[in-house]
């Protein structure tokens, strides 16, 4: 039985996935949805039970149920990539265990939310690419990006990227991942970030969804629970 859920991947590292995850974890709670969420491996903490980590926030917003190791099986302390933060402590990350996790969280919600470490095309082991594992667990892709100048460039590389090699992206999710400011210039950080999103979806094809800075839910103007189910 295919798995309903959601893969999302970002242009970059710092874009907001995690907060974008957990948004969207939250809306498909209040939808009515049990939801699980998998993060197959994070750098940055030696400790998935630090409060601030990506896999205890995105445990939060899943409803807290087990534990955060659970949601993240493998972390590594240096803030670098994956790999490169294993070797520092004479470790290597586990391949198998990227991909025996994910089959752990489908038996634990009825719709699993995966949110990769850096871009989609960031190593997150010494053989495994963000993209293998998107391929792998053939869940809809969910493409996150900055709200900031860019925006629409990045996005729709990744996008055409991840089509041409064989994946769905579903959405598109613009994140504000700075509080509005007195220094944001001319041009309003809201306003780049709707003409990019409107830009994205007209050359994309695709719903594209902003996310505001702190925003604990999604707008509603996506179906979360509809593209996870594909």
């Amino acid at each position: 039985m295919a798995t309903k859920g959601l893969f999302l991947a970002g242009t970059d590292t710092d874009v907001g996935k995690t907060h974008v995850a957990a948004a969207i974890l939250r809306s498909l709670r209040l939808a009515g949805s049990r939801v699980a969420a998998y993060k197959p491996v994070l750098s940055g903490f030696a400790s998935v039970t630090d409060e601030s980590s990506d896999a205890w926030i995105l445990w939060d917003a899943a409803g807290r149920r087990g534990d955060p190791r659970d949601v993240c099986p493998q972390s590594f302390a240096a803030a670098i990539a994956p790999p490169s933060s294993a070797r520092a402590e004479g470790r290597r990350v586990d391949e198998q265990l990227l991909r025996s996790g994910f089959d752990a969280r489908r038996s634990t919600g009825d719709v699993v939310v995966v949110e990769a470490a850096g871009g989609l095309f960031s190593p997150l082991a010494d053989e495994t690419l963000g993209i293998d594992l998107a391929r792998e667990f053939s869940l809809p892709l969910v493409v996150v990006d900055a709200a900031r100048l860019g925006a629409i460039g990045r996005t729709l590389g990744i996008v055409r990227a991840a089509r041409a090699e064989g994946l769905r992206p579903a959405a598109v999710v613009l994140s504000h991942t700075t509080p509005p400011g007195a220094d944001d210039g001319p041009v309003a950080p809201r306003m780049i970030a709707h003409e990019a999103a409107a830009e994205i979806a007209r050359r994309a094809g695709l719903p594209v969804s902003i996310l505001d800075h702190g925003a604990q839910q999604m707008p509603p103007e996506i179906d979360w629970l509809a593209l996870a189910t594909g």
